[in-house]
Parts: C-alpha cells; structure tokens; sequence
C-alpha cells in the first residue's frame, strides 16, 4: 500500500485553565479549633455570651470547590447548512452557485508554520445522490502541469469515526495522536482548469492503487495517523470523486481567487469513505497548499487550514417531502433512436394510466415512460397500449404524442396551468408536439428536416415533430424566437401495424438536454426536471383526434425526473 507522509492539519488555539488555588488547611489551624478562652460566670444569671459554639467551628469557605475547577466550555461548532441543489455542473465555474449560503473562513497556517493565512469561502449542497463541494480561495495564480508542487492544491477531509479530530484525526497539542479515521479527498492539480478530475473520469491507473487518479491525480484516500495518508486501496475501494477547478486572473502570478469545485456520491459502500446522509451531518476540514510557500513550492507542512475552528459541522438537508411521481433518469449509453424499444430493456420504467380531461370520455390508456441522458442528449421512451391507426394524409387519423418540460418553476403540469378548469397558467412550459406524418423508424424532428421555407424555427417541415411553448393554456406556439430552433429527433414503431391492431406504441425521442434557447427547458446532468405527457386517439372521433380529446399524466401533476450525474 502506497502512504503519503503529511503533518496534520493545523493544532487548534491552546486553551490553558489555570486553577486558583485555596488550601483549606490555612483557614483551619489549632488555634481554631481549640475551646475559646471565657471569662469567668458574671453575677447575672444570664447565659454567658461564650455559650455559644465559636464562630470558628463552621466550615472554612474555601471548603467549597473553586469556581475554575468546572470544564471549560467547548467552543460553539462552525456549521453549514447544505441545502438540496440542483443545476450543479462541475465544471469549475461557480456561476450556478451563486443563490447558495457562504461559509466565509481564514485558512491558518500549522504552528510554527510561517506561511500566509488566506480567506476563503466554502459551499455545501446535495442533490439527493452526490454531494457538492465548493471552495474558493484568495491567492495567486500558479499553475505547472509539469511540478504539482508549483501548482495550488486542496485537500478536503471528512470524520468517518464520529471521536476522529478535525486534524487528520487527532485533537492534540502537537497533532499526533489520532482518534479515529477520516476520509480525505487530496487534490494535486496536474490536469488543466476545467478538465474535470478524478476517478469518477480517469481511474486508478496500471498498477496504481483503487482509490487513486491517474490522468489528474485528484485521489481518495483516507487516515487513521496525522502524519500519513493511504490510498483507497481496501475491500470495496474505488474514487468515485470528481472535481474541476478555475482561477479568476490565469495569468503568472495574477492576483484573484481559485475556484475547486467537487462532487462524490454520498454513500459510495466503502468502508473508507466517509457516509454522508440526507437529513443528517457529517464534520468537514480544508486544507490549501500555495505554490508560493517556498521557492521549490509547496512543502507537505506549509498549507493553511480551517482546523483553528475544530471541525465544520455540515447539516444535510432532507429533500422536501412531496407527493410528486418520480423517475430516476440514469447515465445511458447504447441508445438508437429508431422506434425500436429493445435497447431500453434494462431501463426502470415508470407505469401511468393516461386520463382524460375532465368532461371529456375519450378512454383512459395504460403507458409506461422511461427517461434518461447520454452525457449531451435527455432521452425519453413513451409507450401506449393502443391500436394502430395511422394515415399519412390526415394526421388526425393518426396518434399523436406531446411531451411537456416546465421552464419556469412555477409553471403547471397542464400546460402551464394547475387550477382545476386548466385556463390559467402560471409559468412557461416547453412543448415537444409529434403529429405521426412520417412512416415507422423514420427519425422525424428538426434536427434532421429542419423548418422548411416559410415556417417558425422550431418547425419540422417533412414529419411534423414541431418544438413549441405556451404560456397559455389554450395556445401551442412554435418555437421562434431569438436562438429558436428544433433540435428534437424522434422515431416512433407498432407492435402490430394493421388497421385497428391490438398493440402498443412506443415513441422514442431525444433533444440536447441545453439548446441555449429561452423556450426550450434547460436539463442537467445531476439536476431534475418536470415532466407531463399527453396522448392523442384517432378513434375518439370518427373524423379523429380533437385538441381536447387527449388522455395525459396531469392527474398525477408532474412527473418530477432525476437525472443522474
């Protein structure tokens, strides 16, 4: 096993309580304790006054314990409430950090150290699967892909042993007795500014340990001795972490602020790692190493840290309760968009029954969704228990498919709309709209038809998968404003395409999950979006669908979708 010698992490201020000492054997000599000298019994036949017992034979006040022999209160935790996020993409920008509470701190140096104290800001969130670091730090700008050591470097520790000390595990005066292990994330910065590192990217390495990086040597490792870090190398051991950084002034020597920004899942099953939980709390230290600290950079020794102020307690907040139907959407890979189901096989599938709006008696519809993204592109599979009618001519004797996204967070699952008569909207919602004027397995969709002459940017001139918006309940608006588009590619098949045939459809279809268009929704890796879907049945009229004559999941609300990082 590979071990890294470090001292640890900075000692804490010395608290020194000096007891006041009172002896009681002074106040409590022979000459007190002896019978009192009395005169002799006057005439009167009144008690004499030396009757009583001598004011000396009470206990000595210092008998009392002094007040300083109490325990010294401890000092009150710093602490960090990490909020539920979503929009984190780690990417070493803190631009989608902003609306999130800061943590100001003085990074200070190790005792005896003669390094510069720098301030930074930490931040702390979840989405529900990872948890979300960002660190930035006030300090120059040097970087060397050739001498991590003439390059910054962070260090980021959790306790996994709830006695471990906030300085690589101890508590001490001179920081070497550990009290339990912790869980370290050690990060050289050997790979470019928004390169994103770590194992959850690159991997160990031939012949390097499990918890290891070896392309940009961010490294999980962990400790159970102040003066030595180990490298995930257990039962179980992996670096699942991944992180990116930025500077603001990347020029040689550029004054301005390091940007590190990092993610790792909250139980990665390694005894190694240390269990973060929503709902509960975990203890965090920072450790920042300059590259200017010596003229050879860094040394192991000469980094500030924020264990002056004990550990950083981190309070995880529990996702807001909800009733919201969810869909996990997982990192896919293999996907063709062809109308053919087979490559969703292994894809959990949410179950809905299709509703008619209300005073409508068209028929209910069975139907199962299943949602994902390939890194660049949200991909969803809709399928309908439905016969088979389709005419190329008339696209109303044809089923028809749309698929809902709120834009704006207040926007309803009813196009917009939540009251019960569905007229008033409350927010944007970005509409994929799919009239079935193309044949089976023909990919429709703007990204390969494009809006023909005359027609709205978000047109599909050749097969009628049109990207739209509504802020309006009763209006479907083609996508033709500034950076409007269709980027939408579809292909849809039947399980028994003859007329009127007993089957399913599935729909199959994909988008750039970021089109850089306002009407479009933004979806993000390691984000959650809302989801609604509405079905059209050209058997509910003899002359086919009707706008209102759709079944959809709006009885349920949104559809509320995770999608994995």
């Amino acid at each position: 096993m590979r071990t890294k010698t470090i001292r640890a992490v900075l000692a804490a201020a010395v608290l020194s309580v000096v007891a006041i000492g009172c002896s009681s054997d002074d106040s409590s000599s022979d000459e007190t304790t002896a019978p009192v000298e009395t005169e002799a019994v006057a005439e009167t036949d009144a008690p004499a006054e030396t009757d009583a017992p001598a004011e000396t034979d009470a206990p000595a006040e210092t008998d009392a314990p002094a007040e300083t022999d109490a325990p010294a209160e401890a000092p009150a935790a710093v602490v960090v409430e990490a909020g539920v996020l979503s929009g984190i993409t780690i990417d070493g920008d803190a631009a989608d950090w902003a609306d999130v509470p800061a943590l100001d701190l003085t990074l200070e140096p190790i005792i005896d150290e003669t390094v510069e104290a720098r301030d930074s800001v930490v931040k702390v969130g979840h989405d529900g699967e990872n948890v979300l670091v960002l660190v930035q730090v006030d300090d120059d700008y040097n970087w060397d892909p050739e001498d991590a050591h003439l390059s910054a470097a962070l260090g980021v520790a959790w306790s996994i042993d709830d006695a471990a000390g906030e300085a690589m595990g101890a508590t001490d005066e001179d920081r070497e007795a550990s009290t339990g292990m912790v869980d370290i994330w050690h990060w050289e910065l050997e790979c470019a500014a928004g390169v994103v590192s770590g194992g959850s990217t690159s991997g160990p390495g031939e012949g390097h340990d499990a918890g290891n990086d070896d392309a940009c040597n961010f490294d999980d490792e962990w400790s159970t001795d102040p003066e030595v870090r180990e490298d995930d190398n257990g039962e179980g051991a992996e670096n699942s972490l991944a992180g990116a950084w930025s500077h603001s002034n990347p020029v040689a020597d550029g004054e301005g602020t390091w940007t590190f920004e990092m993610s790792r899942p909250l139980d990665t099953g390694d005894s190694t790692d240390a269990v973060i939980a929503a709902g509960g709390a975990s203890n965090l230290a920072i450790a920042y190493w300059d590259a200017d600290s010596t003229p050879d950079g860094w040394e192991a020794d000469g980094h500030v840290q924020s264990t002056n102020i004990g550990w950083i307690l981190v309070n995880f907040d529990a996702p807001a309760e909800t009733d919201a139907v969810v869909v996990e959407a997982g990192l896919l890979s293999g996907i063709t968009i062809d109308g053919d189901a087979a490559d969703w096989a292994d894809v959990p599938a949410l179950d809905l029954t299709l509703e008619p709006i209300i005073d409508e008696t068209v028929e209910a519809r069975d139907s199962v969704v299943k949602v994902g993204h390939d890194g660049e592109n949200v991909l969803v599979l809709v399928q309908v228990d439905d016969d088979y009618n389709w005419d190329p001519e008339d696209a109303h004797l044809s089923a028809a498919l749309g698929v809902a996204w709120s834009i704006d967070d207040a926007a309803g699952e009813a196009m917009g709309a939540t009251d019960e008569d569905r007229e008033a909207s409350t927010g944007m919602v970005d509409i994929w709209h799919w009239e079935l004027e193309c044949a089976a397995g023909v990919v429709s969709g703007g990204s390969t038809s494009g809006p023909g002459e005359g027609h709205d940017a978000g047109n599909d001139d050749a097969c009628n998968f049109d990207d739209e918006w509504s802020t309006d309940p009763e209006v479907r608006e083609d996508d033709n404003g500034e950076g409007a588009e269709n980027s939408l590619a579809g292909a849809w098949s039947h399980s028994n395409p003859v007329a009127d045939g007993e089957g399913t459809w599935t729909f199959e279809m994909s988008r750039p999950l970021d089109t850089g268009d306002s009407t479009d929704a933004v979806i993000a890796a390691g984000g959650a979006s809302n989801l609604a879907i509405a079905y059209w049945d050209a058997d509910s009229t003899p002359d086919g669908w009707e706008a209102d004559g759709h079944v959809q999941s709006t009885n349920i609300g949104w559809i509320l979708v995770n999608f994995a990082s």
